[in-house]
């Protein structure tokens, strides 16, 4: 197949990008090149993978000082550059919510769109318009946000079980990874740690000019039961994650789209204590990987219950269902129908003409 891979250029692709969409895009890239179909990636012009690189500027937008204009230009510009070349791909795939939709009806190659954040209210007066694109749900959560939308396949994002290798003797700490924001929850999992009395990292970025983090954050932080760690390149993330005796996940987003590090600390066997919002319930097998909870105090209970948790039984539930080569199988497998489908299409159109 000749598949095209279109991502915005904020950062750039590659498979150790901290960021969840782009490390996403370039295990796509690499596992569909692996598997010996044609891929172009339309992205930033550093980014790596081992698909054909197509970019419309040299870096990834945060390493310049364009303005907002310039990077909305851009942006348009490298949607424009994909869609004008749809002729050589039987399929483009879309990491972007709303930006590409406007070029999915002027060509007859079809599009399929992975929507990788939360929905926003006035995403969804735009997004209503295009209800009948394809699209592809990482959770069956996600869907509840837009039940509306044409939802074409669900499949599960990987996760490289190599680099994300197991570890059966974790330190004795518990983990928060990801942006420290309100909606994250991450004073839920200070408050539960402290009441279980037990050591937590805070590991991702802060937003010092938010209110939430002077006021919520940084003064539980005493550098030895609270610590932070700021943002980690891949590097120390894995190890974070593979040392922590469990990741606490409390997100307080009602559709939580999918939430990458869950599986990144299951690949590696550690259990996950989520908060029971969107794809929680999906990803952990509660009482089995990790605990799904509804309040601080079913939160610090899990904490003190963490070792009745089998960390190879985590690992093995990771193996099972969040692969890479589980992900690009599924990605596989609905390019192939949609294809299909549109290629039976177009032959009873051209018989009507």
């Amino acid at each position: 197949m000749k598949i095209a891979q279109l991502v915005s250029g904020i950062y750039s692709v590659s498979d150790k990008s901290s960021h969840a969409i782009y490390s996403h895009v370039a295990w796509l890239c690499n596992g569909l090149t692996d598997k010996k179909h044609q891929v172009e990636l339309f992205a930033s012009g550093d980014s790596k993978t081992k698909a054909k690189l197509n970019s419309v500027y040299l870096k990834s937008f945060n390493k310049t000082k364009l303005n907002e204009n310039l990077i909305k230009y851009y942006t348009f510009l490298l949607n424009s550059n994909c869609y004008s070349k749809a002729n050589n791909f039987d399929i483009i795939h879309s990491h972007f919510t709303i930006v590409n939709l406007f070029f999915t009806k002027l060509t007859s190659t079809p599009s399929i769109q992975s929507i990788h954040s939360p929905i926003t209210n006035d995403q969804k007066e735009i997004l209503k318009h295009f209800k009948s694109n394809r699209f592809i749900s990482f959770s069956l959560a996600q869907r509840k946000s837009m039940p509306e939308l044409n939802w074409i396949a669900n499949i599960y994002h990987g996760v490289d079980m190599d680099i994300f290798s197991y570890n059966s003797k974790p330190k004795d700490y518990f983990l928060y990874l990801g942006r420290i924001t309100k909606e994250k929850g991450v004073h839920y999992a200070i408050e539960a740690a402290k009441a279980a009395k037990v050591p937590l990292i805070l590991a991702g970025r802060s937003y010092s000019n938010e209110g939430y983090w002077h006021e919520k954050i940084e003064k539980q932080i005493d550098g030895k039961n609270i610590k932070y760690v700021g943002e980690l390149n891949f590097k120390d993330k894995i190890e974070y994650i593979r040392n922590a005796k469990a990741l606490i996940f409390p997100t307080q987003y009602t559709y939580e789209v999918f939430g990458y590090v869950m599986i990144e600390a299951m690949a590696c066997g550690t259990p996950v204590i989520g908060w029971k919002n969107g794809s929680v319930p999906e990803i952990i097998s509660d009482k089995k990987t990790g605990y799904v909870v509804n309040s601080i105090n079913e939160m610090i209970q899990a904490i003190k219950d963490i070792n009745k948790i089998k960390r190879e039984d985590v690992r093995k539930r990771a193996e099972r269902y969040f692969s890479i080569k589980k992900m690009v199988s599924g990605y596989e497998k609905i390019y192939k129908r949609i294809i299909d489908e549109n290629k039976i299409n177009q032959d009873k159109k051209n018989n009507r003409l």
